[in-house]
Parts: C-alpha cells; structure tokens; sequence
C-alpha cells in the first residue's frame, strides 16, 4: 500500500543525501533510520557499564576541561 505524506524541503534534501549515498529507495532510508533509533542507546541504560577501575581520571578531567573550555 502506498500512502503519501508531506515533508519540509529541508528533510527531504537530507532524505535525498541518505537515498543517493546508500544507494537505497526513500522507504529503505525511512525503515533503516527507524531501526537505527530503536537501536541507540541511551546514556541511562550505559550507566554501570564501565567499571571504576577502567576510567583513567586524568583523561577524564581533560575531557571536561575541554568542554568546558568550549561551552
């Protein structure tokens, strides 16, 4: 069944980026970006996947200097 929708220009032109580069139909771009946000992960369920004794502080604190530096 084909069913028509509306869509902003700009949406559209990414939607067309998408089609060309994976070289799929409009409907293939629209399932493979449903399947990909049902596939992220949020940052609450990574919570307690890093154990303690991995995360290097000193790397951690450069990090958030750094953005902090450019926040």
């Amino acid at each position: 069944m084909v069913k028509v929708i509306t869509i902003m220009d700009d949406v559209y032109a990414e939607l067309h980026r998408l089609k060309r580069a994976k070289g799929m139909s409009f409907s293939e771009v629209l399932r493979f970006l449903l399947k990909e946000r049902r596939n992220e992960k949020t940052i609450i369920s990574l919570a307690g996947s890093v154990d303690a004794k991995d995360i290097n502080r000193g790397v951690m604190e450069r990090i958030r200097r750094e953005y902090d530096r450019v926040r």
